[in-house]
């Protein structure tokens, strides 16, 4: 059986696929409740901020966490306005986010550059676009997690965050200005360097690099453990990926989760390795002849009510990457 891809090419399924698709669209809705955060409480979490560079900021959320945590957002004062950098997970930490910013600036929002199209960094848009802002973002917003339906995917987050922190939402991630490959925002005397690593943890993947300041915001790329989700994206553009950040040499990264890095080189080779070695792993076991489960049997079971604890990353990733190995011996392309 075949079907169209994005970009209209025929995908040959192979038997596992059906069930692989089914599989991970169903955890990408199902989000655990420990993984709500404090929204469901009603309590306000502001997020707290860390100063990267003059006028540069990180607004860091949950850390020891890995993907299970608040994601990271961040903001960039300039002369004209501030360029806000993802939006987080609800209308309820866009305007915590925005709380943030007006503690240190009272400027004007010009623009969101939004990372990737998964809901935990993307559905607090709304919020700067009431009070002005334009979006920056990658035009394909296609998604394990949305395939369903804009309708299912928000009454599915609703059970992630809450009713009350979704209230005033709308979809605002559709972009003002689409980056595809490689765009170069000046804004206020600041340099901006845009940049589609291909679909690398997802297909809308975009980096942000401030060239002066030596700052990169990688979203979802990076993760704070090193073990990066490729369900949505794919390994060996991943790999690509990491090479394209060692080549900036950034002084400082900001991960999609967690801590942001001393030493960011360090949790680049450690994502590298991670998927370096699954790759060998699932080559290995396709060129035996060894059955998925079998291949998976080493690997820690996934957490049942967890899906993106470690352990359940650990195991999505080795189904994904297994059926990029699969394809590859069997020449197709990687793209299950």
């Amino acid at each position: 059986m075949s079907r169209p891809g994005r970009a209209g090419r025929l995908h040959i399924l192979s038997p596992f696929s059906a069930v692989f698709r089914l599989v991970i669209a169903s955890y990408a809705l199902l989000l655990s409740a420990t993984a709500v955060w404090a929204d469901a409480t009603g309590a306000t979490q502001v997020p707290a901020l860390r100063q990267l560079a003059p006028g540069v900021y990180a607004a860091v959320g949950d850390t020891g966490r890995g993907s299970e945590g608040r994601p990271n957002a961040g903001f960039v004062v300039t002369d004209s306005g501030v360029v806000v950098i993802d939006a987080l997970a609800s209308p309820r930490q866009g305007e915590e986010l925005l709380q943030s910013i007006r503690s240190i600036t009272r400027q004007p929002i010009k623009w969101v550059i939004l990372t990737h199209h998964h809901p935990d960094h993307h559905f607090g848009t709304i919020v700067f676009r009431r009070v002005g802002a334009k979006v920056i973002a990658h035009p394909d917003r296609m998604t394990l997690a949305s395939e369903g339906g804009e309708d299912a995917l928000m009454a599915n987050w609703v059970r992630v965050v809450g009713l009350d922190a979704m209230r005033g939402f709308e979809f605002a991630d559709k972009p003002d200005r689409p980056v595809t490959g490689a765009d170069t925002l000046l804004c206020g005397g600041r340099t901006f360097v845009i940049t589609h690593p291909g679909d690398a943890h997802s297909a809308g993947d975009l980096m942000i690099w401030l060239p002066k300041e030596r700052v990169l915001f990688a979203g979802d790329l990076l993760v704070e453990d090193g073990v990066t989700m490729v369900v949505d994206g794919n390994s060996e553009v991943l790999l690509r990926a990491l090479a394209s950040i060692d080549s900036l040499q950034p002084r400082t990264v900001v991960p999609g989760h967690g801590a942001i890095p001393s030493k960011p080189r360090l949790l680049v080779q450690r994502t590298r390795t991670y998927i370096t070695e699954l790759r060998s792993a699932m080559r290995a076991a396709i060129e035996r002849g060894t059955p998925m489960g079998r291949a998976m049997a080493s690997l820690p079971p996934a957490d049942e009510t967890r899906p993106v604890s470690l352990n359940s990353r650990r195991r999505r990733n080795a189904v994904r990457v297994y059926l990029e190995e699969e394809r590859a011996y069997m020449g197709l392309d990687s793209t299950p």
